[in-house]
């Protein structure tokens, strides 16, 4: 029985087995008459399907099946009963050269299996649960948090170590979210710091203000002194950056600017960025800024308009002074206005002259303004929502202190703080006011204490007789579809006790689905879900794809990458991650992940896939045809580069991306036995584009030709869309020479494509035949037969994924019936993402449980 050899455990082989031979053994009852199945005893199963290769004779996997009769009572294990549905339902056992059982038989199987597993874990139902385990807020959400709690965001996570990742799993589960000693003296840094920022001084503090202005050069305005081109800026121009005479160390800051855009035909609008930092000047000109905000410039100089800016000073690197010989050098920053434009056409061919700069499009500003602190009100609005006024702050001081803690800690807490939590720090605040000398200073330190403490980092789990049910499901709505604490809204309803109620809850989750704050939510669910980070840390080869690594601005190099500015693998993130918020919004099917009629593209985007007609940075839908080879997430840069060597695709890295991400099967490492490909990511070009026939060497290996059987053919149709996300139909002949490039025939676009149909002799080869018997020729045929045979698997894993990551954890055997009940569910409604996430808030297990 070939298929055993995909299971590399002994023990879970045979338990498999065994529990597969059960069902067969047991096949009696109503279920088997309805689908008219003969029974066959085990022995007999046996010989038929797998003593060939798991006998007396031959154990492949060390798994002989030759002894077993037909008592195989007692071996269900519900892990392993899970397991046995998924791969009968993908028909991924018995191979495809082995007897298969009938239709039949198959969906008597199946019934049997799930009959059974419902069964057992109607068993565990009635065991004791577990005990509760607590989980920490992820980095994500700590700073999210915090940015709600105060009203304003600090970038806090950078300072805390970073959270574990694990490839296509959440890290928002107790199993990975936990405190030791080291991160506690993080925390309580990062919560002194944000204390810092939220209670001030009394007294109005000192405002800085700096200004400075530019001229043009001429009255054609060309190139003038005011203008900020694409790349190659003028020493004395706004492009050079504005330094700042002085500035606070906290506060809000407020950065004025009057500008406008000079458009050559063909560009609609500028997308000119702000970013406040400094330049290091360390091995060459390496920067360390943050970005301010971005405007999109349409207005043309004759009509000027006066855009603003807000936003924290703490969040922007600070240039260190140095004090020593000579005089010294005060701490600086500067604020550097940066056009982005990039139709991802452009090329370096003229190098940086002004009479490239000229024909481009540029930006014009007369003056930019900075102001900082705040002081329109002071104290302002963060400090009075916690430091608040009242007659009790004179007369009754005690009492005042009290009501502090009680709103800031019931809030933090996401519910209402108890009488002993509040007395506690209110005790902590009387020991610590004679030595800090002020109610500021010791509420800072004191609400940091807060801040480290387990009810803020933790996750709001229910306590008998101290903590509502209510509140806990309030933090688990809010941190499923913000990532972020519940809004006074959720938190009344928590207090009225009416949450749990599944139309109320379903109305919520639409409502904070519309906001806003849902991105992040979309965000740090894809980025996980298709383990998309990964793409970023790719070496492209610049022999192969030059283009893709342009030695200016409009592409990528060392170093230009965000936050200096962004490059086409940013725009491929949020291509990503815009398409599954667009369908979110849209409430499409699910299925839509393999295929669809559009895409989320920005110009760049668009050049580089070859769509024509968009315009503009903003990645947004645009529809597009078949010819264009788009839709769904399969045929998107991020997954293909992130899943390539960065000389070539990868089938396997892709194929596992595939089965993993996609199809929701757990694909296990390779053996260390087992030799690995050779990864071509630094090899020349000339050796790069062997893989394939690796491939092959690999499967005449009988240790590496089980697994690979299994993977290689869903990787191979991917072969179609090269290292870079683009497709392909021709390939350079593997192990000759590439080239050479030339930067004066092939920089432009016409020119690159030229260079590509010179090397580019040999048309690829990607028809596959998947595991089953199906034969795909390519992409679009892979997308076919998934969206065909496969829209179970697919839909029961976005379901899986979206329930895992809502609950935070890992979803086991135990939640397979509800897992069904609401695949049912969603089956009737079209299988819609809006409807499935709604459905999963509504659910039973997500409103009552309390325990992982």
């Amino acid at each position: 029985m070939k298929f055993l050899s995909a299971y590399s455990n002994p023990n879970v082989l045979r338990e498999l087995l065994v529990v597969f031979f059960v069902c067969c053994a047991a096949m009696t009852g109503p279920a088997a008459k309805a689908a008219e199945i003969p029974r066959v005893a085990a022995k007999d199963f046996f010989a038929r399907y797998c003593t060939d290769c798991h006998g007396p004779k031959k154990s492949k996997g060390h798994v002989t099946l030759h002894e077993l009769g037909d008592d195989l009572s007692g071996a269900r294990d519900p892990e392993l009963l899970e397991k046995l549905l998924d791969v009968l339902e993908s028909r991924d056992m018995p191979p495809e050269d082995e007897d298969q059982p009938s239709d039949a038989e198959r969906e008597a199987i199946l019934k049997w299996v799930d009959d059974g597993l419902r069964a057992e874990n109607a068993k565990a139902g009635k065991a004791p649960q577990a005990t509760p385990t607590a989980r920490r807020l992820t980095n994500f959400e700590y700073e999210n948090t915090m940015a709600d709690l105060l009203g304003f965001r600090l970038k806090l996570a950078e300072n805390l170590p970073e959270d574990p990742v694990k490839p296509y799993h959440f890290n928002n589960t107790a199993e990975f979210m936990r405190i030791g000693p080291e991160q506690l003296d993080l925390y309580l840094e990062a919560a002194r710091r944000a204390m810092a920022s939220a209670i001030v001084d009394p007294g109005k503090p000192q405002v800085h203000t700096s200004r400075q202005e530019w001229k043009p050069l001429g009255v054609d305005r060309g190139l003038g002194n005011d203008e900020v081109p694409v790349w190659g800026n003028s020493r004395f121009s706004p492009g050079a950056g504005m330094g700042l005479k002085s500035f606070p160390a906290t506060g809000e800051y407020r950065i004025r600017m009057k500008a406008s855009a000079i458009l050559p035909k063909g560009a609609e609008e500028i997308p000119l960025r702000l970013v406040m930092g400094y330049d290091l000047n360390v091995n060459g000109s390496t920067q360390r800024i943050e970005p301010v905000g971005t405007v999109r410039l349409k207005n043309s100089p004759d009509q000027p308009q006066v855009y603003e800016f807000r936003g924290r000073i703490e969040n922007h690197p600070v240039k260190p002074g140095i004090i020593g010989a000579g005089k010294p050098v005060p701490e600086s920053l500067t604020i550097t206005p940066q056009n982005l434009y990039n139709d991802g056409t452009l090329n370096d061919e003229n190098g940086f002259s002004r009479e490239r700069n000229a024909s481009m499009p540029r930006a014009v500003v007369e003056w930019i303004e900075f102001e900082s602190p705040i002081t329109e009100t002071w104290p302002p609005e963060h400090h009075r929502r916690i430091l608040f006024d009242s007659p009790l702050r004179i007369s009754q001081p005690e009492d005042y202190v009290r009501e502090v803690l009680k709103r800031f800690m019931s809030r933090a807490y996401r519910r209402p703080a108890t009488e002993e939590e509040i007395g506690r720090f209110a005790g902590i605040y009387k020991l610590i006011l004679p030595d800090l000398g002020t109610m500021e200073a010791a509420m800072r330190e004191t609400l940091s204490m807060v801040l480290v403490s387990p009810q803020f980092l933790y996750h709001t789990v229910a306590e008998e007789g101290k903590v509502s049910r209510q509140y806990e499901l309030a933090s688990k709505l809010s941190y499923f579809l913000w990532g972020s604490m519940p809004d006074d809204e959720l938190l009344k309803l928590a207090t009225a006790g009416t949450l749990d109620k599944p139309d109320v809850i379903g109305a919520q989750a639409k409502r904070l689905l519309d906001d806003r704050r849902s991105r992040d939510f979309v965000t740090n669910f894809t980025m996980q879900w298709l383990s998309l980070s990964k793409m970023k840390t790719v070496p492209i080869n610049r022999d192969l794809f030059p283009r893709f690594l342009y030695y200016v601005p409009l592409g990528e190099r060392a170093g230009t990458e965000e936050p200096y500015r962004p490059t086409i693998r940013d725009f491929m993130i949020d291509e990503t991650v815009s398409f599954v918020a667009e369908l979110i919004k849209r409430n499409a099917s699910v299925l839509q992940i393999v295929d669809s009629d559009f895409a989320c593209l920005n110009q760049t985007l668009a050049a580089h896939y070859g769509v024509p007609g968009v315009q503009g940075d903003e990645v947004r839908p645009v529809p597009i045809k078949p010819e264009q080879r788009l839709g769904g997430l399969l045929t998107q840069g991020s997954v293909l580069i992130g899943n390539g060597t960065g000389s070539a695709p990868h089938p396997i890295y892709r194929a596992v991306w595939l089965r993993e991400a996609i199809l929701g099967d757990e694909v296990a490492p390779p053996p260390a036995e087992v030799p690995a490909l050779s990864d071509s990511a630094g090899a020349s070009a000339e050796k790069a584009l062997t893989i394939k026939d690796l491939l092959v060497k690999h499967r005449k290996v009988e240790s590496c030709n089980d697994c690979h059987a299994r993977l290689d053919p869903w990787g191979i149709p991917f072969e179609q869309y090269n290292a870079i996300g683009r497709y392909q139909s021709m390939v350079p002949v593997a192990g000759t020479q590439v080239g050479p490039f030339s930067r004066e025939k092939h920089m432009n676009l016409a020119g690159y494509e030229d260079y590509l149909k010179s090397i580019n002799k040999v048309r690829i080869d990607s028809d596959s035949r998947l595991p089953n018997g199906t034969a795909v020729t390519g992409m679009e045929d892979l997308k076919a037969y998934l969206l065909r045979d496969r829209k179970q698997s697919i839909t029961s894993n976005v379901l899986k994924r979206l329930l895992s990551y809502g609950l935070g954890r890992e979803l086991k055997p135990r939640d397979h019936a509800i897992v069904e009940d609401l695949l049912t569910k969603s089956e009737k409604q079209g299988n819609g993402w809006r409807d499935m996430i709604v459905a999963v808030c509504q659910s039973q297990i997500f409103r009552n449980e309390t325990r992982n």
